[in-house]
């Protein structure tokens, strides 16, 4: 398996993620109208942004994750019940945590 080309994907993609960050931290500091259709206008695209928001810093926190496990030799490997994870869903799913067993058991409940 490519690890490092891998590792560099996931490295372009936290970098575009954080910039993707920094443009709605400074969308959601923009000072609101004055005009109350402009206002509530404004206040929606607010809610649309704190909603990206939440979901980009997600992503940010599971890509840096997955690049402590690369860089600890731990990211081929299950974190529950440490068995190796399948290169294939490994390349499908770079930031996955589990194998596909405990992934199914989680979602069960």
């Amino acid at each position: 398996m490519q690890v490092e080309q891998i590792k560099s994907e996931l490295v372009n993609k936290l970098a575009a993620l954080l910039q993707r960050s920094g443009r709605i931290t400074e969308h959601l500091r923009d000072t609101p109208p004055s005009d109350w259709e402009e206002l509530a206008t404004f206040r929606e695209n607010d809610e649309v942004a704190e909603a990206l928001d939440d979901i980009t810093r997600s992503e940010i926190e599971e890509i840096k994750h997955a690049l402590r496990r690369m860089d600890t030799g731990e990211w081929q490997y299950c974190e529950s019940c440490g068995e190796e994870i399948q290169h294939e869903r490994l390349r499908a799913l770079p930031t996955t945590r589990y194998c596909i067993r405990c992934a199914s058991a989680r979602e069960k409940g």
